[in-house]
């Protein structure tokens, strides 16, 4: 009998006799068949429950076919072959999303389940049986699976994710299996369905191209707002600034020119005039400063902050001839950082305790700092006038003063410059203060 013609009972009986433990050899001589013959009829009618071992070494740790199949309870209340096919199907058509299919060496379906062959429109009742070459579309299967399928065959796992021609996109996985003798007998084909997210990758796509597109309209709007408020900067540092000289300058030729025929009201109201033009002078200044340390680009190198502090606190207090200063520094960690900036923080918070302990006999300025793994935070301490904590949210901001300037000069604007400074290096800047105690001033700095 010529083994086209065995029945599907035939072959169970057979297969029956396989299992049982006649050699698969004994077998193939017996009925006349090949050896691969013998095994498609197993992979077809009655290996499930092989095909169930093998699928458990696929190394999908966390997909879900995997865990449901490897469950031994599943085989300890199957009763036969049968049992284990339903199960087998019950379970890979009821996986969301998914396909799966099985190929024998002569490229027909021996499964086919799972709801995204229907979504793809394909009739999954209709595939076993049938070649791939007549399911799918010739372009297809030469352009695509022809290679696919010949790779899997030659005991490659292949996985790959593309766009089918019906839209979809998929994650596709092709296993050879193999019969207990090592050789492959079919390859399985396991597909999800990966539409929605390809969508929300291409609609984030769309969406990153537009705030890239918007991004650069902004930064050249921006760079515009920068040449004009240079350009702005450039005339209230020239023009502005020269009447305040002459002004200064007038006044002061008027009191060396008529110093003897003014009474000591006038002289007194020409000082005033004098001083409020330099008080005005050095406000552009300080906004000038505040204004150019806003804009400029951070060029961090490393700083020695011990050298740095001690040099800011040597020019401070030799202009201080007649003071007597108590002044301490522990050694100081060196940072990276804008130096030019970093210098202005020192110059600020340092000029600040110099002058704010001038009514004080001995002025005492301490500057230490404690180091953690991610910063470094300084503090200087001085025992200077001190400010009341209820106002403590005004210090930061600009043209906000706690002293009168009858009682220390400033325009304001220091601590201001000095926040944005620490904040743009990713640090952050915060105080103790107490009302004739003094005043501490803590900053950090990330360590790089």
């Amino acid at each position: 009998m010529a083994y086209e013609y065995y029945s599907d009972e035939q072959i169970r009986l057979i297969l029956k006799q396989l299992t049982e433990g006649t050699d698969a050899h004994e077998l193939c001589r017996k009925y006349k068949v090949s050896l691969d013959t013998l095994y498609k009829w197993k992979a077809r009618l009655g290996s499930t429950e092989d095909l169930l071992e093998r699928l458990k070494d696929l190394e999908e740790e966390n997909y879900i076919l995997k865990n449901m199949l490897s469950d031994a309870r599943i085989q300890r209340y199957t009763n036969n072959a049968s049992d284990m096919d339903r199960i087998y199907r019950t379970l890979a058509s009821n996986i969301p999303g998914t396909a799966i299919t099985i190929l024998d060496r002569q490229e027909r379906y021996l499964l086919a389940e799972g709801d995204f062959l229907t979504t793809m429109g394909y009739t999954k009742e209709t595939m076993p049986g049938k070649k791939i070459s007549d399911i799918i579309t010739p372009e297809n299967y030469h352009n695509y699976y022809e290679e696919i399928i010949q790779r899997a065959f030659a005991g490659e796992t292949i996985l790959t994710d593309r766009q089918t021609l019906s839209g979809y996109y998929s994650l596709m996985k092709v296993v050879p299996l193999r019969d207990g003798k090592g050789e492959i007998f079919a390859i399985m084909f396991v597909l999800i369905d990966i539409t929605p997210l390809k969508e929300a990758q291409n609609d984030l796509a769309q969406i990153n191209e537009k705030l890239e597109t918007i991004v650069h309209e902004r930064t050249e709007l921006l760079k515009e707002a920068n040449r004009q408020l240079e350009a702005f900067t450039y005339s209230v540092s020239h023009d502005l600034k020269a009447p305040l000289r002459r002004i200064s300058g007038f006044s002061k030729m008027l009191l060396q020119d008529y110093a003897g025929t003014v009474d000591d009201e006038c002289k007194r109201l020409m000082n005033r005039i004098a001083i409020n033009a330099s008080a005005m002078e050095q406000l552009i200044d300080d906004l000038l400063d505040f204004s150019k340390f806003q804009r400029k680009d951070l060029s961090k190198s490393l700083i020695g902050m011990d050298a740095m502090a001690k040099s800011v606190l040597q020019e401070l207090t030799s202009a201080e001839l007649n003071r007597t200063f108590d002044i301490h520094v522990t050694p100081l960690e060196s940072l990276s950082g804008d130096t030019s900036m970093i210098r202005q923080v020192w110059i600020n918070l340092l000029s600040n305790a110099v002058k704010y302990t001038r009514k004080k006999e001995v002025a005492k300025i301490d500057i230490v700092c404690t180091k953690t793994e991610k910063e470094v935070r300084y503090a200087v301490t001085d025992n200077g006038a001190g400010f009341d904590m209820q106002y403590a949210d005004k210090i930061f901001g600009v043209f906000q003063r706690l002293h009168s300037a009858a009682e220390f000069e400033g325009t304001g604007v220091g601590l201001a410059l000095t926040k944005s400074i620490i904040e743009r290096h990713g640090g952050t800047i915060w105080f103790e203060s107490e009302v004739d105690k003094g005043t501490t001033f803590y900053f950090t700095l990330p360590v790089e």
